[in-house]
């Protein structure tokens, strides 16, 4: 099976300091080149050219415009491309705007097409004249596979199409790259200057959509108990859709936040083992938390808002759930854990059993499955 994938066009394929678009077409198909499929990644580049990832090919499309403009060229110019190629799948991953007008383009293809969203909103509002045209677009993927079943609800009641035309596949995790690791946790600490403080760990962009200011209102008001707590937040400072500066460099100073900045994935493993508990608050727009996973997969208690796919990605037994936005009941969340070790390390042991279900094995499995039907 020959099979292609196209992302966004807004960080390379091959960028290691986060997005987790770009992860998940990693991932798949380094897998799907395991099983023996030929696979094909367009990556928007500045420089043309072909690299292998493994076993991957990796096409750079160079894209000279930006904005909207840079989507449809990428688009544009990768599905050229795949006309030569002549896939089995292509295989579309978010923005569903771009990739509703992808599949015009990719008409007289003779080529099963899949989108993978995590985000469905039109983000022009339905009142655009685009939107009627946009819906229909979606309608002729052959397969739209929301990333969870909070994200097949909304999707499916927001475009007003049948659920049964959707089918979740979620995100997953590296059991390889992911795992408890106590001499990665000390070395980590111990360059960070800690010692036996309760650390509490947050992994994503910093922003109020995230919630993390409601982590530092929270951890500060248990530092203010007396309690040797400390907060380490890696990831940009962004805000949803935007870029720069939004505000947060200086709430980070203010709550004495250990601040990493974009961790490359290489490095990601150590910081997550680091952790004593991890904490992924998001107020909107969670469609999965893929950090969420991979810090139960290093075995992590997580502590999550009662969000979107947040409540499918952690079970019973491994985390808690806080009420969206309420940081008083993030800090009674995070108390239980201090004062329980006893239930931390209970978390600590489903947390990595939970996550083998997330397992890109089994979630490739899963997508062969989609392709083949």
């Amino acid at each position: 099976m020959t099979i292609t994938h196209i992302g966004p066009p807004l960080l390379p394929i091959l960028y290691t300091l986060g997005g987790a678009t770009e992860r998940r077409i990693r991932e798949l198909a380094t897998r799907q080149t395991q099983t023996g499929s030929r696979v094909i990644v367009y990556s928007a580049e500045d420089r043309a050219g072909v690299v292998q990832y493994g076993d991957v090919e990796v096409r750079a499309i160079v894209c000279r415009q930006s904005g909207l403009a840079r989507a449809a060229e990428f688009l544009y110019k990768s599905l050229r491309d795949v006309r030569s190629v002549k896939p089995d799948v292509i295989h579309f991953h978010s923005l569903a705007e771009g990739a509703a007008a992808a599949r015009v383009f990719a008409s007289g293809l003779d080529a099963k097409t899949v989108l993978s969203f995590d985000f469905f909103e039109f983000r022009r509002g339905k009142q655009n004249p685009f939107f009627p045209w946009y819906r229909r677009a979606l309608g002729k993927f052959s397969s739209l596979l929301p990333v969870s079943s909070y994200c097949h609800r909304e999707s499916a009641r927001y475009w007003s199409i049948p659920e049964q035309r959707m089918q979740v596949v979620y995100n997953g995790v590296s059991l390889q790259q992911f795992y408890p690791d106590a001499a990665a946790a000390a070395t980590r600490r111990a360059a960070l200057g800690l010692s036996d403080e309760f650390v509490v760990l947050y992994v994503g962009r910093v922003c109020r959509q995230k919630g993390t200011d409601l982590l530092m209102d929270a951890c500060t008001k248990l530092r203010g108990e007396g309690r040797r707590i400390r907060l380490a937040i890696a990831g940009p400072l962004a805000q949803f859709g935007q870029e720069g500066d939004n505000g947060f460099a200086s709430l980070l100073e203010r709550h004495e936040v250990i601040y990493l900045g974009a961790v490359d994935e290489a490095v990601l493993p150590s910081v997550y083992n680091m952790a004593d508990v991890f904490v992924m608050p998001t107020r909107a727009h969670e469609m999965f938390g893929m950090a969420a996973i991979e810090a139960q997969a290093c075995g992590k208690p997580v502590v999550c808002s009662n969000h979107g796919g947040l409540p499918e990605v952690i079970s019973e037994s491994s985390g808690l759930l806080f009420q969206p936005g309420d940081s008083n009941d993030l800090a009674e969340k995070l108390r239980a854990l201090m004062d329980d070790r006893k239930m931390a390390r209970r978390f600590s042991g489903a947390a990595t059993d939970n996550a083998q279900r997330f397992a890109w094995e089994s979630i490739t499995n899963d997508l062969y499955r989609v392709y083949q039907s």
